[in-house]
């Protein structure tokens, strides 16, 4: 695509972001500017709402007029990039939680801009920030846990072919987690390359979805890659207070968090709600919504 051409595509989605934004009277249009000619082409002013601007580096905000949102977002996945930009909005007090906005990104990654979102903060951002996670990450890197944490919001709010599903991953301290449990059915990753097991790649986390209708564990390196599935943690010895309203999954999720320094991610089957435990208590807590989720899976 020549340069003209894709200004002039990007020009056009910026003016229908703005008659949205006046027919559905929402005040802000996010617009992520990974090309700096892109600055060239937002409108210095509008009646009608506010322009927020994401850029990876701050040296690119020096002769913008607009409110900017500075965050690194070179190096996060393109299908969670706009999530982190949001979640940094949020925690950088842009954006107020509830708040809607009109989102404009390159989905593609090849143009300006090429798709148009409207999202709501306490549905896709407001949930977590980065420095919630850097809070609890212990020597995890907060890239792995952000991934993890998405990746298991997403289960909870989505299922699996319409069926709500629950699930657990283990992440850190890796050989400890071994060592306090086994196998419950012949482990799918093993054998395959470590390139080929990260949780930063869509296959391997549309792989974990597919895998979440098996019973067991999920363990992951501290660096990312899966170790292995469907595995059962055996850890416990009255280390851990029991739950009250909880299962068997967040019970196991507390003791092995209890038993070594890895941190626990559980999915609750029946509300979809993603807590994570440290030092054998739940920590955190996040409500994914699932309204089109209406059977729970028999077992």
């Amino acid at each position: 695509m020549t340069g003209e051409k894709a200004e002039k595509e990007s020009i056009v989605l910026i003016a229908e972001a703005i008659a949205i934004a006046e027919k559905l009277k929402i005040k802000k249009i996010l617009i992520v500017c990974e090309k700096a000619v892109l600055l060239k082409i937002i409108p210095a002013y509008s009646e009608k709402c506010q322009f927020l601007v994401a850029l990876s580096q701050e040296k690119l905000a020096e002769d913008i007029f607009h409110e900017t949102v500075i965050c690194d977002f070179k190096g996060v996945a393109r299908r969670e990039r706009l999530d982190y930009i949001l979640r940094t909005a949020v925690e950088l007090g842009t954006l107020k939680k509830g708040e809607k906005v009109i989102c404009l990104y390159s989905l593609s990654g090849t143009k300006l801009v090429d798709s148009l979102r409207i999202v709501k903060g306490e549905e896709h951002y407001s949930h977590i920030s980065m420095g919630d996670l850097k809070r609890i990450a212990k020597n995890i890197p907060t890239e792995i846990l952000y991934a993890l944490v998405n990746l298991a919001v997403e289960i909870g709010r989505e299922g699996r072919e319409g069926v709500s599903v629950g699930t657990i991953f283990v992440v850190g301290d890796t050989e400890k987690v071994d060592g306090l449990s086994k196998p419950m059915i012949f482990d799918p990753f093993l054998g395959y390359p470590e390139d080929e097991r990260r949780i930063s790649d869509p296959k391997v986390q549309e792989s974990i979805k597919e895998l979440t209708l098996i019973d067991g564990a999920f363990i992951i390196r501290d660096d990312g890659v899966v170790v292995s599935a469907g595995r059962y943690l055996h850890a416990g010895g009255g280390k851990t207070a029991p739950l009250r309203g909880l299962g068997a999954r967040h019970a196991a999720a507390a003791a092995i968090t209890a038993s070594t320094d890895a941190i626990a991610i559980t999915v609750s089957e029946s509300t979809g709600t993603v807590r994570i435990f440290s030092s054998g208590k739940t920590i955190m807590s996040i409500r994914a919504s699932r309204p089109h989720l209406l059977v729970k899976r028999s077992r």
